[in-house]
């Protein structure tokens, strides 16, 4: 049988060495863009009464290289952190936000690593109790007088 060729089993080693080297070297080059890719989706939001809460974690990154853009119902959550080497440490969330939110009374805190967004929700969609007048019945009477 031509063209039919028989490996060693040192070929069936090596052939394995080089296919594990290059699973460990793709897993690793390919290692920041699925981290990012992980956490941009890593945010947890938690629906209230009063509105919602979105906690977006941020370990190791100080708030003051992180901003915060609102515009319609789009809010935009960035971070860029200065490294030594030539690339810097990037982050970039946009969510859209639903209309019955109020996105111009949005608050932002950071605690320990976790950024924290509040949106309220707007008062036309708040639920509001109704007082219910109770008449007397000579009021009554008179109004069916007339």
């Amino acid at each position: 049988m031509f063209g039919l060729t028989r490996q060693t089993p040192f070929e069936d080693v090596f052939n394995f060495q080089r296919e594990f080297d290059r699973f460990f070297n793709d897993f690793w080059s390919d290692l920041p863009t699925r981290t990012a890719a992980g956490s941009a989706s890593s945010f947890q939001v938690t629906a209230t009464d009063e509105g919602w809460r979105i906690d977006v974690p941020m370990p190791g990154i100080d708030p003051k290289h992180v901003s915060i853009e609102a515009a319609g119902t789009t809010l935009s959550i960035r971070a860029e952190v200065p490294s030594t080497s030539k690339t810097a440490a990037r982050y970039e969330q946009t969510l859209t936000i639903p209309q019955f939110l109020d996105v111009d009374k949005l608050t932002a805190s950071h605690w320990h690593g976790m950024l924290q967004l509040t949106l309220p929700l707007k008062e036309s969609v708040k639920p509001r109790r109704i007082q219910i007048e109770s008449q007397s019945q000579n009021e009554s009477q008179l109004a069916g007088a007339k």
